[in-house]
Parts: C-alpha cells; sequence; structure tokens
C-alpha cells in the first residue's frame, strides 16, 4: 500500500519532494541519582509557637537573625504549606497548623526550630 507525500500530498511517482530527514532520538544517559542538598544549621533557634486567633489557628516563627530575608521565606512557607500568611517586624505568621511541614522546610534552608507553647 502506497501512502501520499506529507508535503505535496502526491503519490511516489508524481512526487519530486526530497526524502524526509529523521532525525535520531538522542541517547538516554542513565543519570546517577541526586543526593540530597545537605545544610548546615544554624546557631539561632527559631521558635514555633501556635496561637488561636478568632477560633483560627496560626503558627508564629520569631528567633531569626537580622540578615535573612523574611519575605521570600514566608512566601516559600505560604507556597509549599498552600495557605496563606505574613511577616509582621521579624516574626512570619502562617495560618493553620503545619508545624509538622514547617520545621522541615526550616531545616532545609539551614534552621533549627523548637515547638514553643501548645
Amino acid at each position: 500500500m502506497k501512502l501520499p507525500c506529507l508535503r505535496c500530498k502526491k503519490f511516489p511517482p508524481e512526487c519530486t519532494c526530497p526524502p524526509l530527514v529523521v532525525e535520531p532520538e538522542p541517547p538516554v544517559v542513565d543519570e546517577p541519582p541526586s543526593r540530597p542538598r545537605v545544610v548546615t544549621p544554624r546557631p539561632e533557634i527559631v521558635k514555633l509557637r501556635r496561637e488561636k486567633r478568632n477560633g483560627r489557628e496560626v503558627i508564629v516563627m520569631e528567633g531569626f537573625p537580622g540578615t535573612i530575608d523574611l519575605e521570600s521565606l514566608a512566601r516559600e512557607l505560604k507556597r509549599r504549606c498552600a495557605t496563606g500568611g505574613t511577616v509582621k517586624g521579624r516574626t512570619i505568621e502562617i495560618q493553620g497548623d503545619a508545624r509538622d511541614e514547617i520545621a522541615a522546610i526550616l531545616l532545609e534552608h539551614g534552621f533549627r526550630s523548637k515547638r514553643a507553647g501548645g
């Protein structure tokens, strides 16, 4: 069974198009699994405090050093916890009780954390 040319739609005797060049697929290289990024913990300890405001829970983080960009850290925490939050002074407030997830994210950034309060 003959198929028409994909470019001119004519059958092979009438088709004068050059043959299609099929590029070979690049070889698949098995990459070694990436090692997890190891960050040395900082000497400061960030306190994670749970508060209730108007019947809702808020996690307040305090104890960050003055050289840290809290806005970008809060943005990442909000994105990864899928919740809202804000920066007030030198503290970060995240809505909801996601202390375990927040502690893991802070550890990735080199911050040791400790639960304070209830």
